[in-house]
């Protein structure tokens, strides 16, 4: 029995090596395919840049109010020369213009971005007879509106891409365009004939074919094992590759083509729909091959709650406008994919081979996918279509992920067998080492007892630093940094707390705005060293007389400060700002060899809250009583009581403080 144990352990390791070297293989098919497909890319870009159309001048309208009647009113000189009609997300519309010898009807205008909202397209000619640059000098030769904003049986030319028949045996013509769009804004301009256009077209279907008949390919079967095995893993990866695919064909107009052509509405949402469905899939795929929930259950839920973000977004999708979800999937992903990489990566390192695969299959997605993004938000100018690049990174990371699931199966069908194999020599030699293996058992328990706690211990030390840096961050995000006092914002949220709490408990609630008389001749004549370190002795003065539990001093903005004094009526607070100004008033700050004084005015206002208006009008009245203050000649505190007897010094203000 022991022998045949080994033979069997013999050939588990033979069967490893094989499995092993026969991964490698596949790889290196894969490579090979993804060239392949590169290749065709390479040589579409080629053809697509032979028909470039150049040069073509491009004039950016910010204020979206130029029309067809008032272009020609723009300067020559603002019109600036443009090579790949490539602009970024931007809410402006964007003309160009292009001069053409002569045209004929066999030609074709090809714009090469299939999601534009509205194009408006005009051929026209000079007036005979006729120089210079008014708008009356030409006549209108044909005009078309195109755009995902109309219906796709509107189009001049039924097909995927805008296309526009250029005018018979026109000479001397000028093309005109007007382009807008909420998301990434490009209009590649191509000029072909009708039989090269007919010639492209058909190596153009010949990629898509194959790249669209791949994916289906691999959702089919991917779908059909989760039919026949109930694995969850392969109904995600068959949502995330039709997915993906959906995205590719809204992104190339054959979805809005073949499929909603009589939905505008559903064409304009389909791409970040399309695009957050395939990162839900993804989340909940790869947690699933990489055995996240038992390996790193943290991990598992941070996939878990992204995933149903992203889920969520389809469905915001449908309601929010394009350009802000397109903005918020930009933002997302950001997040999403270092994590994915992060994870997968830790992984490998660890040894998971199901881990490299997955690693190696992000990597090319991610650098397609960066690729495209760049070019298409305009940091980068590419003289092919970027979105070619990400197919064919798309293709090869579901190889790749292919290959995963195999590997994945393959090791659990290894790891079954040699647990039966174990069981078998358990059993054979139960009888001969029972105390051994029992003893054994024991000290493995305890040795894993120990790590446990030991990677707890970790952890929690980790978290307690990570809570303290937290805390810390948040101390400096409320502390104005100095004066050492609170900032702006946390009192606004503490005031907010204070208003609810006197609402509640029908108490008052007291707020002083305090502002440091000619605190700019202070800057002016000493420099504003010194200025800061008058604020710093004003702070440290403030924090000396008020100082009851749960009073809130803050600086308010410059030299102004605000103070928020709970259960206390006006009579009191009005009593401790007099004690405050008296200090301020004596007080003598000797900064850079200067002896300077000053004064504070202030104004001091307190109710009992009783709706949510209360505190914003408590804010505006501790102002207006601060300018009573300074009326009244300043180094002084006006209440709300003393308002009405001061109200004729406010009309003699002027503002300054």
């Amino acid at each position: 029995m022991r022998i045949e144990y080994l033979d069997s352990q013999l050939a588990m390791t033979k069967f490893r090596q094989r499995l092993s070297y026969n991964y490698y293989v596949l790889a290196a098919l894969v490579l090979a395919f993804s060239a392949l497909m590169l290749f065709m890319v390479v040589s579409l870009g080629q053809d697509i840049d032979k028909h470039a159309l150049e040069p073509v001048y491009h004039f950016e309208d910010v204020q979206n109010k130029q029309t067809i009647d008032t272009i020609d009113q723009i300067e020559s000189k603002q019109w600036l020369k443009n090579d790949n009609q490539n602009f970024g997300l931007t809410k402006s519309s964007q003309w160009l213009k292009v001069d053409l010898a002569k045209t004929q009807n066999n030609q074709l205008l090809e714009i090469d971005y299939a999601m534009l909202d509205s194009v408006k397209v005009w051929f026209r000619s000079k007036k005979e007879g006729i120089s210079g640059v008014t708008n009356e000098q030409y006549y209108i030769i044909e005009h078309y509106d195109l755009g995902d904003s109309l219906n796709f049986i509107q189009r001049p030319i039924i097909h995927d891409k805008f296309l526009v028949p250029l005018p018979n045996d026109a000479a001397d013509v000028q093309l005109l365009l007007r382009v807008q769009s909420d998301g990434p804004l490009k209009a590649p301009l191509k000029l072909w004939s009708k039989q090269d256009y007919v010639v492209y077209t058909a190596s153009h279907r010949l990629f898509m074919g194959l790249f669209f008949g791949y994916m289906l390919a691999m959702g089919l079967i991917n779908l059909f094992l989760f039919i026949t095995t109930r694995s969850v893993l392969f109904i995600t990866y068959a949502g995330y590759v039709f997915s993906f695919g959906m995205l590719i064909a809204a992104i190339h107009g054959l979805g809005y083509r073949f499929i909603w052509s009589e939905s505008p509405w559903l064409q304009e949402r389909t791409t970040v729909v399309f695009a957050f469905m395939m990162m839900s899939f993804v989340l909940v795929f790869s947690s699933q091959i990489l055995q996240l929930k038992t390996s790193s259950p943290n991990y598992h839920r941070i996939f878990r709650g992204f995933s149903t973000v992203y889920m969520l977004c389809v469905l915001a999708s449908l309601i929010v406008p394009y350009a802000i979800m397109i903005k918020l999937l930009l933002v997302l992903l950001l997040f999403t994919i270092p994590v994915i990489l992060i994870v997968s990566i830790s992984l490998v390192l660890k040894g998971s081979a199901i881990a490299k695969f997955f690693s190696a299959a992000w990597g090319v997605l991610l650098l397609s996918g960066l690729t495209a993004a760049a070019d298409n938000f305009h940091w980068i100018n590419l003289s092919i279509d970027s979105s070619y690049l990400l197919m064919v990174g798309a293709t090869t990371e579901t190889l790749l992920l292919a290959l995963a699931i195999a590997t994945s199966y393959s090791v659990q069908r290894l790891e079954t067998k040699k647990a039966h194999q174990d069981s078998a020599q358990n059993e054979l030699l139960a009888m001969q080492a029972q105390d051994e293996v029992i003893a054994l058992q024991k000290q493995a328990q305890t040795d894993l007892e120990q790590e446990v706690t030991a990677r707890t211990q970790e952890f929690e030390k980790a978290l307690a630093g990570l809570s303290q840096v937290h805390d810390e961050l948040q101390g400096m995000s409320q502390t104005d940094k100095l004066t050492g006092l609170s900032n702006r914002r946390f009192f606004e949220e503490q005031f907010v707390i204070e208003a609810a709490r006197s609402r509640r408990e029908k108490q008052p609630l007291a707020i002083a705005l305090l502002d440091i008389d000619h605190f700019k001749k202070i800057n002016d004549n000493y420099g504003h060293q010194c200025g800061d370190d008058c604020l710093i002795a004003f702070a440290n003065t403030l924090k000396a007389v008020i100082k009851r539990p749960g009073d809130l001093l803050s600086r308010y903005g410059g030299e102004e400060f605000v103070v928020l004094l709970p259960n206390t009526n006006v009579d009191g607070a009005k009593n401790v700002l007099e004690q405050f100004r008296s200090a301020i008033e004596n007080l003598q700050v000797d900064t850079q060899g200067h002896p300077i004084k000053f004064t504070v005015s202030a104004g001091v206002t307190s109710r009992v809250v009783t709706d949510e208006q209360d505190s914003e009008k408590m804010v505006t009245l501790a102002d207006k009583l601060l300018y009573l203050a300074k009326g009244a000649g300043r180094n002084c505190v006006v209440s709300s009581q003393g308002m009405s007897a001061n109200s004729q010094a406010s009309n003699k203000t002027s503002g300054t403080r």
